[in-house]
């Protein structure tokens, strides 16, 4: 079992992995304190958020009262993700009693490591497709037929998938049938390389593709480098979370979401 100081520094690098990879989105400010992590996006509100390090766990007051002021003294809207750990029980009775909203659906942070290469299920038949910035929109093309992303969204997902590229991230499309049927992309930060926005198209699904194309990914990535880690978040209990387990991922972190909504609470500043 790891040790405490073990577990941190594991937190540390999955936290990371995903701060680095959306501080480059368009219309975003970003700061990196000892307390914790703050991302502000100016275009989608929800992109707005800050996490705590351990000493932000700590000493969470002084973590709250920087987040509230980076966030225009608590004018604007962010989320607060905080870890279900020791300090929970304290620091969620704090932000229950400053009026900040608990969201019922928790986030599994998760890892991968090279003991589960046993329980991948690679598919020679879907090709992996690394994109550049001449053909990204396909990339946005698959992942918008996915999700059920608002349509006015796509020039700004298209605007951030290109900044992206050109800080080291890499985006791919799983093709079949001379077709692009899935979509992830990967980040490599701090020993670690992150999946974000696995998805297949609503035609394709429950047929394997999202397992298939992250499989063949991994696997051309222990070639080449055997110690390799991987890391991705999902929503807990949910049906990505059972596919990401059958690959052999692991959940050593579970994040509690609390949401600052300044329309309800300017009475309270």
């Amino acid at each position: 079992m790891p040790n405490n100081s073990e577990k941190n520094r594991l937190r540390e690098r999955l936290d990371l992995n995903e701060f680095e990879f959306y501080c480059y989105m368009p219309d975003s400010e970003v700061a990196k304190t000892d307390l914790g992590y703050f991302i502000k996006n100016k275009s989608i509100e929800t992109y707005s958020y800050v996490t705590p390090t351990h000493l932000g766990d700590v000493d969470f007051e002084d973590f709250l009262s920087y987040a509230l002021s980076y966030f225009n003294n608590g004018q604007e809207y962010f989320v607060v993700k905080v870890f279900y750990n020791d300090t929970y029980r304290k620091n969620s009775k704090i932000l229950r009693e400053k009026n900040f909203l608990h969201y019922p659906i928790d986030t599994s942070l998760m890892y991968w490591t090279r003991e589960n290469r046993s329980k991948l299920l690679p598919d020679e038949e879907v090709e992996l497709v690394l994109l550049t910035d001449k053909n990204a929109n396909r990339w946005v093309d698959v992942f918008f037929d996915s999700f059920s992303y608002p349509n006015h969204l796509k020039k700004y997902l298209t605007a951030m998938v290109n900044e992206q590229l050109c800080h080291g991230i890499d985006f791919y499309v799983g093709r079949k049938f001379n077709k692009d049927i899935s979509c992830f992309s990967a980040f490599e930060y701090e020993e670690f390389i992150g999946f974000y926005g696995v998805g297949t198209k609503k035609r394709f699904r429950r047929q394997g593709y999202a397992t298939k194309i992250m499989s063949n990914y991994i696997l051309t990535v222990l070639d080449k480098s055997p110690n390799a880690q991987f890391c991705l978040q999902a929503q807990s209990s949910s049906g990505a979370e059972k596919l990401y387990l059958n690959l052999g991922f692991k959940v050593p972190f579970i994040q509690k979401r609390f949401d600052w909504d300044p329309s309800t609470n300017n009475s309270l500043l």
